[in-house]
């Protein structure tokens, strides 16, 4: 399943990476994240409780951060297993200076197995969509705190 699209913040591209990988605000804005514990700078474990469709339960997974160069770009590496099946994502993430303060882009894909699977790529897809959507939208929020603040 492929992942891609692009948010506008109204923050610095600087600001905006510290933001958006800063675990505090992940787990603030990600819909369903119950844990996300540092295990290095740019590893996590997390537990995140999904409620959507086929896709009900509590998965526990890693986060992982590669290819990092602040302010500008980095890969996230994204595994987890639950009781309906296990998904992998390997998303790369850019970051560009934009009229309104900074666009953040990302582009990867995402496979899932198991039981999960079953649920079809088109359910998978939206579930995907709007989760993510969720996640970009509070953080943009909190962004907008920020470039007030400023």
């Amino acid at each position: 399943m492929q992942l891609e699209g692009t948010k506008a913040f109204p923050t610095a591209p600087m600001a905006t990476y510290e933001l958006i990988t800063n675990p505090d605000a992940i787990q603030r804005a990600m819909p369903g994240l119950k844990e996300l514990r540092a295990v290095s700078d740019t590893s996590y474990e997390a537990r995140m409780e999904v409620g959507v469709a086929g896709i009900k339960g509590v998965y526990d997974g890693t986060l992982d951060m590669a290819d990092v160069v602040p302010g500008e770009s980095y890969r996230l590496i994204v595994k987890g297993e639950g009781p309906m099946g296990f998904m992998d994502a390997d998303v790369a993430v850019q970051i560009r200076a934009s009229d309104a303060g900074t666009a953040v882009s990302y582009q990867g894909e995402a496979k899932v197995g198991g039981t999960v699977a079953g649920v079809g790529q088109r359910m998978l897809s939206g579930v995907a969509k709007f989760i993510i959507n969720q996640f970009f939208n509070a953080l943009v929020k909190e962004a907008k705190t920020i470039a007030k603040e400023a």
